[in-house]
């Protein structure tokens, strides 16, 4: 008698719809860490460093369920971009790596559980494509970055170099870490707007080199006037959902009315992929607690992650 455990009929999605199967993003296999491949997507299921609403913990799985809206086909060449006309990631191979474990109230083990985790990606020669999580986890995560030479770009409503608190480690102070421990060669923020930016921190940041592009700059196209913003060489890019305007990213939690939508965010995307390498990226601040039935939020920061995989591997 066979005494082996069945294999189920419902474990393997089937017929490629975004409603059957397990929720990968974008429907994506899993990531074994011997297997060669170009983006694993992984999540950082961590709310800990919010000063306002929190919910970012879901934001990894809200992201994955969303994504699978677009695994209708598994094909390699699946992704057709008709706004630019071009086919998008073909070839690549991206897979999925899970989440990190969180352990609660344990900042300093979190951390260096993201750290390791990242690092495991780049020692697989691929890119990280993070799901957060609040936005303290983007310093954690370019810190397993340590001995590459790369250039930051931050898309946010906020600065992110609060010294408001006793703790420093905050969604509001990825920023400043990245600068204090010398993470990058250049930090470029895009898209600060709103009632909530200290004016001494921007102006200490501005004074050691910090380039800051308000949201009404960049809606005004200030960026065509700095023709070299965007230099030569390796960038991490974070975006905290709260960059793009509350009526396409309601689910977050600290919006702001006043802000940007997916074509800004895409062209300046693909204007940094131009002039050099997009080496890894997150995607933060999605709270799927305060996004609504529609999940427009969540279905945003799909898109974008797909976008800037494509800024990443097809620019290569």
């Amino acid at each position: 008698m066979n005494n082996s455990f069945p294999r189920s009929p419902y474990a393997p999605p089937k017929d490629n719809f975004p409603f059957t199967g397990i929720a990968t993003f974008a429907g994506y296999p899993l990531w074994q860490s011997e297997q060669q491949t170009d983006a694993v997507v992984l999540g950082i299921p961590y709310d800990e460093g919010t000063t306002y609403r929190p919910g970012t913990r879901f934001g990894p799985r809200a992201i994955r369920d969303a994504s699978m809206f677009y695994s209708y086909d598994k094909k390699e060449d699946r992704f057709y971009d008709a706004d630019r006309r071009k086919w998008i990631l073909s070839g690549k191979t991206v897979t999925d790596a899970g989440d990190v474990p969180i352990e609660p109230l344990s900042l300093e083990n979190n951390w260096r559980s993201i750290t390791r985790a990242v690092a495991s990606i780049l020692d697989a020669n691929a890119i990280p494509a993070v799901l957060g999580g609040d936005h303290s986890i983007t310093y954690p995560v370019v810190k397993a970055f340590e001995g590459q030479s790369l250039h930051y770009v931050h898309f946010d409503t906020h600065a992110d170099c609060d010294r408001m608190f006793a703790s420093n480690f905050t969604h509001g102070s990825p920023v400043l870490h990245v600068m204090e421990n010398g993470r990058a060669e250049s930090v470029t923020l895009i898209g600060i707007r709103g009632l909530t930016n200290s004016p001494h921190d921007v102006a200490r940041i501005q004074e050691q080199g910090v380039t800051i592009i308000t949201a009404r700059e960049l809606r005004n196209k200030l960026l065509q006037s700095i023709p070299d913003l965007f230099k030569e060489g390796n960038y991490y890019v974070s975006l905290d959902i709260d960059f793009f305007d509350p009526s396409a990213a309601p689910g977050t939690g600290t919006p702001e009315p006043g802000g940007l939508f997916f074509p800004d965010f895409s062209d300046v995307i693909h204007l940094i992929a131009d002039r050099g390498n997009i080496i890894g990226f997150d995607v933060v601040e999605v709270n799927p607690q305060l996004d609504g039935r529609g999940a427009i939020t969540a279905h945003l920061a799909a898109r974008c992650v797909l976008e800037l995989m494509s800024a990443a591997l097809d620019s290569s």
